[in-house]
């Protein structure tokens, strides 16, 4: 699933192929995806990011709301399959979403308000503040994939974020003292940083430090890497940087 890395490396493709174009038509081929006909004719003011939501700010007060969940992506180039596209004066953007689960749609300001208001703070927008987390006694990994506490971190870089602050994936939410939390939150904006800089090429060229390195050393210590299953989720981590 495309985590915040991903879909801002998506959105700093988006934004200066379709900023400013006009929408000539819209293309629907699932009927999950309702766009809008009187779409056409509007401006694309910008494409953004909040969490893993793109929104694209148009003309005339209305936003499209995007969410990639599992499988989705937009590219730029004609697929043989897509969902949806997206037809403007500077090319077209194709919705292609193997598992039909993504989500594009059209919404007000206070639609997009409500939807927003659920999330918890961004960590490279908002800042990383975890405060909240102590108010819940759900393992620390668990608590840090709720998106209402925060935004954008899934299971990826929940892993190698408390790798990097070097607390272990089982503990208790409320146990962690405030010197752990703000530790943790450089460790999470650093993993996103670190993720984003790989640009276009990070499916390809991102190395993690535990994600999916079952039985191999830790690159800190040596010791060979852990899995464990939390929430039907695969976490990894390092038994001794993260007793």
């Amino acid at each position: 699933m495309p985590e915040l890395p991903e879909v801002q490396i998506l959105v700093n493709q988006l934004a200066p192929r379709l900023e400013r174009a006009r929408i000539r038509a819209v293309e629907s081929r699932d009927p999950k995806i309702k766009l809008d006909r009187h779409l056409v004719g509007r401006r694309i003011r910008r494409v953004r990011r909040q969490g893993k939501n793109i929104v694209v700010d148009l003309s005339g007060g209305l936003h499209l709301l995007v969410h990639l969940r599992m499988t989705g992506w937009i590219e730029f180039d004609r697929l043989k399959r897509y969902r949806a596209a997206i037809h403007t004066t500077r090319g077209t953007a194709y919705f292609e979403d193997a598992r039909r689960l993504g989500v594009m749609q059209v919404v007000t300001p206070e639609q997009l308000d409500r939807a927003l208001k659920k999330l918890g703070p961004d960590p490279l927008l908002d800042g990383c503040g975890l405060s909240e987390l102590q108010a819940t006694s759900r393992p620390i990994k668990v608590a840090l994939l709720d998106q209402r506490l925060v935004a954008g971190v899934g299971n990826i870089y929940a892993s190698e974020s408390l790798w990097r602050a070097r607390i272990n994936p089982r503990r208790r939410s409320d146990s962690l003292q405030s010197g752990e939390l703000r530790a943790l939150g450089r460790a999470i904006v650093a993993s996103l940083r670190r993720a984003i800089a790989y640009g276009p090429r990070i499916f390809e060229a991102q190395q993690f430090a535990v994600y999916g390195r079952k039985g191999r050393p830790c690159r800190r210590c040596g010791t060979m890497i852990r899995r464990l299953v939390q929430s039907q989720r695969s976490t990894y981590f390092c038994p001794r940087c993260q007793r």
